[in-house]
């Protein structure tokens, strides 16, 4: 549900913010919503991608037909589209026991921390295409998002081979 919920927030976000084409917006992550919800329903593991996809190419439409700058709010779209893959395809897995409290605590603390390093990640990457210069504050803060970053893919890279 949570996955549905953030999903359709990334819909409703780039629909209100669209100044041009809202109703195509609208129906594109309409579609990828209700993809979404067949895949999740159903647990048929192809029809969940596609929605996800559906969700951000919603998001991608209403930046491709919008008047002005750069959309200051894509690092946490791009957050948000990761929250809802993660949670989605956390709930279509096929394990028939629950998780002990521990383990689920871990993994959403594990899966809160990967969603701020996308936004963060995401953020550094706008102010680099963009051109802005902030000082010593922003180098500090993108050293410490390229330092998160590497710990984070050691450590997806470390689990795996486990």
């Amino acid at each position: 549900m949570a996955a549905l919920v953030v999903g359709a927030g990334v819909v409703a976000y780039a629909v209100v913010a669209a100044d041009r084409l809202p109703e195509v917006v609208a129906a594109v992550g309409c579609a990828g919503c209700a993809l979404m919800a067949l895949g999740l329903a159903s647990r048929w593991t192809s029809a969940f991608p596609a929605g996800v996809a559906g969700v951000a190419a919603a998001y991608a439409v209403f930046v491709a037909v919008r008047n002005g700058d750069v959309d200051g709010g894509s690092p946490v779209v791009a957050a948000a589209v990761f929250a809802v893959a993660e949670l989605g395809f956390w709930s279509l897995e096929r394990s028939r026991t629950r998780s002990e409290r521990a383990v689920l605590v871990r993994r959403l603390a594990g899966l809160a921390g990967l969603v701020a390093l996308t936004a963060l990640v995401g953020s550094l990457l706008l102010v680099i295409a963009t051109g802005a210069s902030g000082g010593v504050g922003l180098e500090a803060a993108g050293v410490a998002a390229a330092i998160l970053a590497v710990a984070a893919v050691t450590r997806v890279v470390s689990r795996a081979s486990v």
